[in-house]
């Protein structure tokens, strides 16, 4: 088992044209990869689904790529900031599964590594 962590298409602090040329590398990557049984989106749950959030969820859906969307930082946030951005997210995303999650208090990171665990154990031999 694996776990990539593809460039960043939001923050990521390199020249811009540097940038533009992951696109191609990052859709061929997610695109050919048939070993590939999740991509996790993660995003920020201080701050609205950004284009690129919603243009890579479109792609991946697209393209038939399982894919998951956590929102990351939940502890920085108040439960009903959590429940807006959880609301906000769905509708834009165009998904009811999002996982909230939060590294510092461990919240949400039993129910993600059930995932991982379901999409690994589903890996046809």
């Amino acid at each position: 088992m694996y776990f990539v962590d593809l460039p960043g298409y939001g923050y990521a602090k390199v020249p811009k044209a540097i940038k533009e040329t992951w696109g191609g590398m990052i859709e061929g990557y997610l695109r050919d990869r048939k070993q590939l049984t999740l991509a996790l989106m993660l995003i920020d749950s201080r701050i609205p689904p950004m284009d690129s959030d919603l243009t890579m969820k479109a792609w991946l859906d697209h393209c038939q790529i399982p894919n998951l969307v956590v929102l990351t930082k939940v502890d920085k946030i108040s439960r009903n900031q959590l429940q807006q951005a959880l609301r906000t997210s769905a509708d834009k995303l165009k998904t009811k599964e999002i996982i909230p999650f939060s590294a510092v208090t461990g919240s949400g990171k039993d129910e993600l590594l059930a995932r991982i665990r379901t999409a690994v154990d589903h890996i046809p031999q």
